[in-house]
C-alpha cells in the first residue's frame, strides 16, 4: 500500500475539524505513537480529504470532453482550489487518460507545475483538486495584446524549460502544452 503522503500534499495552514482533534486525544493521551499506513489514510479520510463536500463549487471556469473545471474553495485551509471534474460513464469507468494524469502528477513536487492536493472518487465522477492560479498565460497574453517585453518573454520561457526539465528528468513526456 502506497503511503499517503506522496499522494497528498498537505498545506502547512490546514485547520483540522475539533471533533477529529478530540478523538486523536481520546485515542492517546499520553505520547502520540506513530501512525500505520492504514491509520494515517483513515486520519486523512477524517480530517475531510478525499470527501467532496471538504470543498465548495464557486465558479466554472471551463468544460472539455471528458471534464469540467471549477474554482472552488477547501473548508479546511479556506484556500482557493481548483476542481477538475471528470464525468465518469459507468460501463467505461475513468478514462486512461485520467488516470495517467494522476499516476503522474501525485509525485511531481515543483514551483513550475500545478500542484495535485487531493483526489476525490465518486460513483459519477473523478474530481482532482489542484492549486489554484489566478490567472494563466494565455490569459496574460490576452490582457497585454500579445506584446510582451523581451525580459517577460525570457522570464516565461526560463519557467516552462525549467518545469520541462523536471518531467523529463524523470522520463515524462508532456505531449499537450498550451497557455491555458
Amino acid at each position: 500500500m502506497e503511503d499517503v503522503s506522496k499522494r497528498l500534499s498537505l498545506p502547512m495552514d490546514i485547520r483540522l475539524p475539533q471533533e477529529f482533534l478530540q478523538k486523536l486525544q481520546m485515542e492517546s493521551p499520553d505520547l502520540p505513537k506513530p501512525l500505520s499506513r492504514m491509520s494515517r489514510r483513515a486520519s486523512l479520510s477524517d480530517i475531510g480529504f478525499g470527501k467532496l463536500e471538504t470543498y465548495v463549487k464557486l465558479d466554472k471556469l471551463g468544460e472539455g470532453t471528458y471534464a469540467t473545471v471549477f474554482k472552488g474553495r477547501s473548508k479546511l485551509t479556506e484556500n482557493l482550489v481548483a476542481l477538475k471534474e471528470i464525468r465518469l460513464e459507468h460501463e467505461e469507468g475513468a478514462p486512461c487518460t485520467a488516470i495517467r494524469e494522476v499516476s503522474l502528477l501525485k509525485n511531481l513536487k515543483h514551483a513550475n507545475i500545478v500542484t495535485l492536493h487531493d483526489l476525490i472518487h465518486t460513483d459519477r465522477s473523478l474530481t482532482l483538486v489542484f492549486e489554484y492560479l489566478d490567472s494563466d498565460l494565455k490569459q496574460y497574453l490576452d490582457h497585454c495584446g500579445n506584446l510582451m517585453s523581451m525580459h517577460n518573454v525570457k522570464i516565461f520561457m526560463f519557467q516552462l524549460l525549467r518545469g520541462l526539465a523536471y518531467c523529463h528528468h524523470r522520463k515524462i513526456l508532456h505531449r499537450d502544452l498550451k497557455p491555458q
